[in-house]
């Protein structure tokens, strides 16, 4: 795991940055705002806005992700202590003299997350496709980037965080998304 550079808590849960985080959050910024641009017909100033808003809601949605997991952590009897943002996206973190528990208690803990963001997800659509430019139509500034961060949040709460994150993938350092997560532990669930 990378060296955290500063923390915080949040809910009882102690949650850490990586340098790479930072780093991370500046590139989706830039990112977003060149997409923003392109997509949403903006200019400069509005597009830097609608990238440096679209990497703080990508940062408010992956927090609201893993507070789901805790949530569900919690209700299992085995907590979540904190989190580490290694990049844009966070690792759970649990006590590390956690006993080794049952297949059952990790898929319900890993379940906790991609259901928050769907629901976002899908809260977000119908603002997005409201507000969001049709063809070349140029909108005034602040509805384009209203519009934009409506269907930022509806891609990325829908299909990143919540959907993609039941793609079972191993990430840097050994971890697992949530899908990774639910594979394996189902896996050894049958084996049982």
């Amino acid at each position: 795991m990378t060296k955290p550079l500063f923390a915080f808590n949040f809910v009882g849960l102690r949650v850490s940055f990586s340098a790479a985080a930072l780093i991370s959050f500046g590139v989706l910024a830039l990112a977003a705002a060149a997409l923003a641009g392109w997509l949403a017909h903006l200019r400069l100033g509005p597009a830097l806005a609608a990238g440096a808003l679209s990497a703080l809601l990508f940062f408010v949605f992956e927090l609201l992700h893993q507070a789901g997991h805790a949530v569900a952590a919690r209700l299992t009897g085995y907590p979540m202590r904190g989190l580490h943002f290694f990049s844009v996206f966070a690792r759970s973190l649990y006590p590390d003299d956690e006993p080794d528990l049952a297949p059952r208690l990790h898929l319900r803990r890993a379940l906790g997350g991609f259901g928050v963001n769907v629901v976002l997800g899908l809260l977000s659509w119908p603002l997005a496709a409201y507000l969001f430019p049709r063809g070349t139509e140029i909108l005034p500034p602040a509805v384009a980037v209203a519009g934009w961060l409506a269907a930022f949040s509806a891609v990325t709460n829908g299909l990143i965080l919540g959907l993609g994150a039941l793609v079972p993938l191993r990430l840097p350092g050994g971890g697992l998304t949530d899908g990774g997560t639910l594979l394996h532990y189902w896996r050894e669930l049958r084996a049982e």
